[in-house]
């Protein structure tokens, strides 16, 4: 049976300037959109919510007949 050979890695650096700022701006942005993420204390907000999709409103009638279409449009 022979032995595992372990191999000889170099240790990470586990804390390098680049990492400081990478985590550090990270941390910025969280810290800005939740600053922004709401309008300010003294800006009024609807209570209501706007629906995204509204249907449209049919241009054309349905109606096939001339007389179908002059008592839809008599109404």
């Amino acid at each position: 049976m022979t032995a595992s050979v372990r191999t000889h890695r170099k240790r990470r650096k586990t804390e390098t300037a680049r990492t400081r700022a990478i985590r550090t701006c990270a941390r910025h942005l969280k810290d800005l959109k939740r600053a922004h993420g709401s309008p300010p204390k003294d800006v009024p907000v609807r209570k209501t919510s706007t629906p995204r999709l509204i249907s449209p409103v049919p241009d054309g009638s349905y109606c096939t007949s001339p007389a179908q279409l002059c008592a839809e449009l008599a109404e």
